[in-house]
């Protein structure tokens, strides 16, 4: 089963802004309540109705900023309320509501690897290009059944007290000599053999398909010197401690970490980065309507919003001309970002990941 695992980790980050008094008292109480109804009310924990747009995403405070920066503008051009559900939209719980024909999601918030397991399946609309402007997001990030609603990275973070000089690339991530000291990956295949071939010398251009065996070849000696993480706090974690001294980690984690310590920092450098995407479940009770608010979500200004509150990325290149120098350090598709940067193919893991995933995790745990 296929799911976001960023999505849910952005929520997650949104809450301890919470818990720390850095949002305000009304997204705090969006947020517990999305916490709470996640876990009861999934699968449809609102109620899509004709006249209004039911947007799933991951819960938390990713209620209250996806309405800030996607739901008011929406509802201000056209008078048709957005209803947020934090229920999570794992693909299993897709195509419940769709078999059972009790659909209640007009728009979730998936992958874009999601949006084409989805769409092979028959279980999306296809995205209807001629109300949402494909022109509004960049290159790549416009697809059959799902468009690009905000991009992220994972990135080469590192604490640079630990280290006599920086680590620039994936190269300098096997080297133990140079760079002494335990590193972190994430357990989720995801990103993780794409730099390991990077440190192999392969080009970015002959990434795909992956040289799986060529990658464990390289992986297999650092083994010892490594800790796996599940979620973005646990990978944060491990920088606190002081257990490793780089990592393969989102860099919506490490902008918090530095943001806490500047010994925490990372390199953009071969930077892997990811699309996540707006699908529409088949049968959705909006219809056509849907994509009026798909497409006004591509308006860079809500975009904007979305990255100030919960790091992620716009997907429409003209929020670049709106964003201060702070918003373009912390953006992945920021020219100076994003010129080393390797796009992670959706189509090779819609085709290979369930498969792929499971000999990964045989691989680490042995």
């Amino acid at each position: 089963m296929s799911s976001n695992r960023f999505g849910q980790d952005a929520a997650l980050i949104a809450i301890e802004k919470f818990k720390s008094g850095r949002i305000d008292r009304r997204s705090f109480i969006t947020a517990m309540a999305g916490l709470g109804l996640a876990v009861a009310m999934r699968p449809g924990a609102a109620s899509a109705e004709a006249n209004e747009i039911v947007v799933c995403n991951w819960g938390g405070a990713a209620l209250d900023a996806f309405q800030k920066a996607y739901g008011e503008p929406f509802t201000k051009k056209s008078s048709i309320p957005v209803v947020i559900d934090g229920a999570g939209p794992e693909t299993g719980a897709i195509h419940a509501m769709v078999d059972s024909k009790n659909v209640t999601w007009d728009a979730t918030d998936g992958g874009m690897t999601d949006a084409l397991v989805l769409g092979k399946g028959g279980y999306v609309e296809p995205i209807d290009y001629s109300i949402v402007d494909k022109s509004l997001v960049g290159d790549g990030l416009a697809a059959e059944f799902g468009i690009c609603n905000y991009t992220y990275s994972n990135v080469l973070a590192y604490d640079s007290k630990k280290l006599s000089t920086a680590p620039a690339s994936w190269a300098d991530f096997f080297d133990l000599e140079k760079f002494p000291g335990k590193r972190t990956m994430c357990k989720w295949i995801q990103g993780q053999l794409e730099a390991v071939l990077l440190a192999d010398g392969v080009k970015a251009e002959d990434i795909y398909p992956l040289d799986v065996d060529r990658a464990f070849k390289k992986l297999e000696p650092l083994l010892p010197n490594l800790i796996f993480w599940e979620s973005g706090a646990q990978s944060q974690q491990l920088f606190r401690d002081g257990e490793v001294v780089m990592g393969n980690i989102w860099h919506t984690r490490a902008n918090l970490l530095r943001k806490e310590n500047p010994q925490f920092t990372w390199t953009w450098n071969n930077n892997l980065m990811f699309a996540s995407a707006w699908s529409v479940p088949k049968g959705n009770p909006a219809g056509k309507k849907v994509f009026d608010f798909i497409n006004s979500s591509m308006e860079p200004e809500g975009q904007i919003t979305l990255l100030r509150i919960m790091g992620n990325g716009p997907s429409n290149p003209k929020a670049l001309a709106l964003m201060t120098e702070d918003d373009k350090a912390v953006y992945s598709l920021a020219p100076e970002n994003a010129k080393t940067g390797l796009k992670i193919s959706a189509a090779y893991y819609a085709d290979n990941e369930a498969a792929l995933q499971n000999k990964f995790l045989d691989f680490i745990s042995r």
